[in-house]
């Protein structure tokens, strides 16, 4: 379902003539987040996605019914002293944080995990 799912938001993308660097962290964070939502969430039904294109910012907006985590207070790991002490993986939601201008994480009251980033849109 991510494949098919990436697709169609490379189909919006091209309809609102995104490119460059914002559709490059708009791509990313969408399968960073949705892949670690489908390996580590447990969830048992579709994750939804919204995606709202503002003058200024691209906001996204993740949701699912897999068990609560809040990635705005996870910490991100230690840098590694070298690249060859870097661990393969781990980094995705780190880059996520990087390329956000604001994260918020709300659990709601249908117990749902809601991720919301933006992203600038130039």
């Amino acid at each position: 379902g991510l494949e098919r799912a990436a697709g169609e938001l490379r189909v919006v993308l091209d309809a609102r003539r995104l490119d460059g660097d914002a559709r490059y962290h708009v791509e990313l964070a969408f399968e960073e987040i949705v892949a670690n939502i489908v390996r580590h969430g447990v969830t048992k039904a579709d994750v939804e996605v919204a995606i709202a294109f503002g003058a200024d910012e691209i906001v996204l907006t993740f949701e699912d019914d897999g068990a609560p985590f809040d990635p705005c207070r996870r910490p991100d790991p230690p840098v590694p002293a070298s690249i060859e002490d870097a661990p393969l993986g781990g980094l995705g939601l780190v880059l996520v944080k990087k390329i956000s201008t604001h994260m918020t994480y709300e659990r709601t009251r249908q117990h749902r995990n809601q991720l919301t980033l933006a992203i600038p849109a130039h």
